[in-house]
């Protein structure tokens, strides 16, 4: 976001346009640079110092993480006092995430699951020099950072709940091998577990270890328009109209196939993400904790398969 003067410099500044995206980054290059208050700034040397000072962006370590976890699940935001209580196929076992981020197997011999739901906290301060001395808004990138360490914890707990589900149901789902890579046959039979019991096949979930396979694939796999697209982008978004995610929590080696999320599985959400603050003054610290509260469960065990190659 660009801060300009709407007084005199020296009298303080105000916040007057926000760009239309969140992404604290892309708001640099999307801001209106012919709006008159702006030209209004560069006019003076007070305000061509504060609107350089806040477009220098700063170099990045990585690219920000985006979760996946709410990609594979129906989303159901619970009022309160609401029990999460869901119906299920009586011919398969549900799983859920339990407390404290422990998998458990629920045993069930009724048609429905109450997956218990948990918190997750993702507390974030800055001192008050900081904020003067960043060429960048530093409230707005930590409350980005606080999002990210909340959806990694997300995905780990979605992580962990896939993994369980697929080692627990074997006998209807049965673990993929391949010697060859991240191959298209390795890809096709993993696919193939869930689709054998009727359901659609909706993403294929890896890492880019696994990834970085696809990209090697030639006329035997693809045709010339596909490859061409995978020179020019270095990118394949979906192939027989199952969907490619990437996501680096994923172990190297192991390529997971789910089914829509209307046939494996639901995230009730209790509270969904807010932030709290939580100062420091005599520290001279602005402080925000990131908080929600949800819950995860599979309740078709037979909507997830997990594959592993070399």
């Amino acid at each position: 976001m660009i801060q300009i003067p709407t007084s005199k410099p020296g009298n303080g500044y105000s916040l007057a346009k926000t760009a239309s995206t969140n992404d604290p980054y892309a708001q640099y290059e999307k801001s209106v640079v012919n709006d008159d208050a702006i030209w209004e700034a560069l006019t003076t040397e007070a305000g061509r110092q504060a609107l350089g000072a806040q477009m220098a962006v700063p170099i990045r370590e990585q690219l920000d993480f985006v979760g996946t976890a709410r990609k594979f699940f129906e989303i159901d935001v619970l009022a309160q006092g609401q029990i999460a209580r869901y119906d299920k196929d009586i011919t398969v076992n549900a799983y859920v995430v339990a407390k404290r981020g422990t998998v458990n197997e629920w045993t069930i011999e009724g048609t429905y699951v109450e997956p218990t739901t948990w918190e997750i906290f993702s507390p974030a301060e800055i001192r008050l020099s900081q904020i003067q001395q960043r060429r960048f808004n530093v409230l707005d990138r930590t409350q980005e950072k606080i999002r990210i360490a909340m959806q990694l914890q997300e995905d780990q707990q979605a992580l962990a709940l896939y993994t369980t589900t697929a080692s627990g149901n074997t006998a209807n789902n049965a673990i993929t091998t391949s010697t060859s890579g991240c191959d298209k046959d390795f890809l096709n039979k993993v696919s193939a577990v869930i689709m054998d019991h009727d359901l659609p096949c909706y993403a294929f979930l890896m890492r880019f270890n696994s990834f970085k396979d696809i990209r090697t694939w030639g006329t035997a796999e693809l045709d010339p328009v596909s490859m061409r697209e995978i020179i020019e982008t270095g990118l394949r978004g979906n192939i027989w109209g199952i969907d490619i995610v990437v996501n680096r929590l994923v172990v190297t080696g192991t390529v997971f196939s789910l089914s829509e999320p209307r046939f494996f599985g639901v995230l009730p959400i209790r509270t969904e993400v807010m932030l709290m603050p939580d100062d420091t003054p005599k520290e001279a610290k602005i402080g925000y904790v990131g908080y929600e509260e949800l819950g995860m469960a599979a309740v078709n065990a037979n909507g997830v398969s997990k594959g592993t190659h070399s």
